[in-house]
């Protein structure tokens, strides 16, 4: 099994046991989906980091796919660095601080600049707008060092 599959199944699937009392135990599993969400694997609020740095994006609950292509429940990522906010009605911007992953990549190499930085996810549907209601990550705080 793959780290990315073994890390999909362990955030995509809770595993909980639930317990048979008639006249015997027995355990048995239940699969419960997580609600939607998109969330940052290997970065997280407070970090220290060295520029560049590999930043890979979790989402569950929906399927990743390509910017103009229309399947249901997919999307594809957008990560917004130092953006206090955005008009969810209109198409994310393209731009240094509004990065589109349009092709349906799930993790990019950031090189930036030695400081303090805001990191948010959000997936975008097929015409970059995001979703209703919209899915986004966290916003997490990094610092970036020489």
């Amino acid at each position: 099994m793959t780290p990315a599959i073994f890390h999909f199944l362990t955030r995509a699937f809770s595993i909980f046991p639930l317990l048979e009392t008639e006249g015997f135990s027995t355990a048995k599993f239940v699969f419960l989906i997580d609600e939607d969400k998109v969330y940052f694997i290997n970065i997280k609020d407070g970090d220290v980091i060295k520029s560049p740095f590999l930043v890979q994006f979790g989402l569950s609950g929906k399927g990743v796919a390509p910017a103009g292509v229309d399947i249901e429940n997919t999307g594809h990522h957008h990560l917004l660095i130092n953006v206090d906010e955005i008009d969810y009605s209109l198409p994310i911007p393209s731009s240094k601080q509004h990065l589109h992953f349009g092709l349906g990549q799930t993790e990019t190499n950031l090189d930036l600049a030695e400081g303090e930085y805001q990191l948010q996810l959000i997936l975008g549907n097929k015409y970059h707008i995001p979703h209703q209601p919209p899915l986004e990550s966290k916003k997490i705080k990094v610092t970036v060092i020489p």
